[in-house]
């Protein structure tokens, strides 16, 4: 059985270093990016201490830090890292998911690292020699040669001349997810019932996203194996709902009496925060559970799904300052607001 209780000390350690929701709301009241800059400076943030940064430079700092905090957690966990793809690889499988896209439309190779968070997999140097690359096959490409998992699984995908950016997905999709149920049996029951649980959501806001859109999917094509609550028969009553907030309350009853229910029952009023409210949920649920269940994984999870609060709430910070939204605005929004 693996053993948590020496991580979850240093993960308790490394959220002391996260901003609480009271320096979050500070932050977020920097009316400008030169405010925004000092108040970042004065908690820690690694910028230079000279002159008014931009915007793209704040949120690098942003991703250093998070990458930083990720890479001292993986030095404590040592080879229970593997177990934590849910938290890793599922980094990794955004930055890849992003890259791809960048490369198809031929993006710059600065814009194409906006909101990527290297990993110990990926460190920053992997993720800008990507962010280089002229086309999607140069990307898996290179994947290829570093051996990357995600390489492999994207090979033929890529020969195309055109390639499919849906398919594309659901390759990166149905990789990570065998990847991180394959990982989570090394780690424990409680880690398994984390990566279900991430499964049956990931599930849930697809189904959500097709009953809101209409899309002639296939059902089964989108659906990722390997949860407990939403069923390929719950995937398809919600998808085929007619509208999100129908959708939800098929979902709520799938999720019930777990409080991950009530993001779905409240559907209706506001699908755009379905994913921050999710997160937020989990936060808390999270924490407690790690007061009940101390010596199991809880308290690494905990940590990694504050930190990924963190930076998504800093980048919105950021980019508002830029662009000169109120503050009030953005607290109200933010995942760490409660």
């Amino acid at each position: 059985m693996t053993r948590w209780e020496d991580v979850n000390a240093r993960a308790r350690g490394l959220s002391t270093h996260l901003l609480s929701a009271a320096e979050m709301q500070l932050v977020s009241r920097a009316p400008d990016i030169p405010t925004l800059a000092a108040e970042l400076r004065r908690l820690g943030f690694p910028l230079s201490g000279e002159g008014v940064p931009p915007p793209a430079e704040l949120e690098l700092a942003v991703r250093r830090w998070a990458a930083a905090s990720l890479a001292t957690l993986a030095r404590w966990a040592g080879g229970r890292t593997t177990a934590l793809a849910i938290i890793y690889e599922d980094e990794d499988r955004k930055s890849l998911r992003a890259l791809l896209r960048a490369a198809l439309c031929r993006a710059p190779a600065d814009a194409r690292l906006s909101g990527l968070i290297p990993t110990p997999t990926l460190p920053e140097r992997a993720l800008e020699e990507l962010a280089r690359q002229v086309s999607v096959a140069a990307v898996v490409a290179l994947l290829q040669v570093w051996n990357n998992p995600y390489g492999a699984a994207l090979a033929a995908l890529a020969r195309s001349a055109e390639p499919d950016l849906f398919a594309i997905d659901l390759a990166l999709h149905r990789t990570f997810a065998a990847r991180a149920l394959s990982a989570a049996r090394r780690g424990g029951p409680e880690l398994l019932a984390f990566v279900r649980e991430s499964l049956d959501l990931a599930n849930a806001v697809t189904a959500v996203l097709l009953a809101a859109a209409g899309r002639d999917v296939v059902s089964k094509e989108v659906f990722l194996p390997g949860g407990i609550r939403v069923s390929i028969v719950t995937f398809e009553e919600a998808a085929a709902a007619g509208g999100p907030g129908v959708a939800g309350v098929r979902l709520a009853r799938a999720f019930a009496p777990s409080p991950l229910a009530a993001a779905f029952r409240d559907l209706a009023a506001d699908p755009d925060r379905l994913e921050d409210e999710l997160l937020r949920l989990r936060v808390h649920e999270l924490q407690q559970r790690g007061r009940l269940s101390p010596l199991g994984p809880a308290p690494v999870l905990w940590f990694a799904l504050r930190l990924r609060a963190c930076v998504i709430d800093l980048q919105r910070i950021i980019w508002g300052a830029a662009l000169a939204a109120p503050g009030a605005d953005h607290f109200a929004s933010l995942v760490t607001a409660s």
